[in-house]
C-alpha cells in the first residue's frame, strides 16, 4: 500500500491556497493509519513533479494499492485532467501543467491491484486556444477509481475555520476513509455528504468514475 500526496499552496502566478497543506496533513495521518507508506510534498514546482511522480512509480508493482492524491489549482480540458505546478505561468497551458492520465497510464503500466487518484481541485478550464497533449487511452484492466472533488466545469471550494482552511471534501473524505468497505462505496458516501452540505448546494458536487471489477477496500490487509 503506497501514496503518494501533493499539495500547492503557494503559487508564483496565481493566487495562492490554503487548504491543501492542512489536506495532505490529515489525509497522510489517515493513510497510515490505513497501512499504506505515505509521501507527502508541498509547494512542488513542474520538475519537482515530474520528479516525484516518477520515484513513486517506481515503488509500484504487482499487487500494490496505490493512491495518488493531488489539492492545488487544476483544470479540465476535453476530458483530461491537469495539475498546476507553483511555477506554471498565467495562462497555464499543458506543457506547463502535470497529466494525471498520462500519470494513470504509468501506474497501470506497473499492474497495480488498485489505482485510486483523488484529485481535490477545480475543474474549470480558461484558455480555449491550447492544444491537448496527446494520452493513449487506459488498458481495460478494472483497477482504477477517481474521485473528483467537483464536477465537470465546476470549481472546488475550501473552509475557513479560524486559522484552519481546508477543502469541503476533504472535510467529509476523513469521516468516511477508514472505514471496511469497497473504495467506491466509501466514496459514495462522502459524495452523499458533500450534496447535504447547505455551503456548497448548487456549487460543488463531488463525482466518481470507476473501473473497479473486485471489492477492493483500502482496509484490505496486504
Amino acid at each position: 500500500k503506497i501514496a503518494l500526496l501533493v499539495g500547492n499552496n503557494r503559487y508564483q502566478h496565481h493566487p495562492n491556497l490554503m487548504a491543501p497543506v492542512t489536506d495532505v496533513f490529515e489525509l497522510s495521518l489517515l493513510l497510515k493509519q490505513l497501512g499504506f507508506q505515505v509521501v507527502s510534498l508541498l509547494d512542488l514546482n513542474k520538475a519537482e513533479m515530474a520528479t516525484a511522480v516518477s520515484q513513486f512509480l517506481q515503488l509500484l508493482g504487482k499487487g500494490v494499492y496505490a493512491v495518488f492524491y493531488y489539492a492545488g489549482h487544476g483544470y479540465e480540458h476535453s476530458g483530461r485532467n491537469y495539475m498546476v505546478p507553483v511555477d506554471a505561468p498565467q495562462p497555464y497551458a499543458p506543457e506547463n501543467c502535470i497529466s494525471v492520465q498520462r500519470i494513470l497510464q504509468k501506474m497501470q503500466q506497473q499492474q497495480t491491484a488498485l489505482n485510486l487518484i483523488l484529485l481535490d481541485t477545480c475543474r474549470k478550464w480558461y484558455n480555449p486556444q491550447c492544444a491537448l497533449s496527446q494520452v493513449q487511452p487506459l488498458q481495460p484492466w478494472g483497477n482504477t477509481v477517481y474521485g473528483y472533488a467537483t464536477s465537470e466545469d465546476a470549481e472546488a471550494y475550501e473552509l475557513q475555520d479560524g486559522e484552519f482552511s481546508s477543502g469541503i471534501f476533504m472535510k467529509y473524505l476523513k469521516k468516511h476513509i477508514l472505514q471496511e468497505k469497497k473504495v467506491t462505496h466509501m466514496l459514495e458516501d462522502v459524495l452523499e455528504d458533500i450534496g447535504r452540505d447547505p455551503l456548497v448546494t448548487g456549487k460543488q458536487v463531488m463525482e466518481i468514475k470507476h473501473t473497479l471489477k473486485e471489492s477492493r477496500s483500502l482496509t484490505d490487509p496486504i
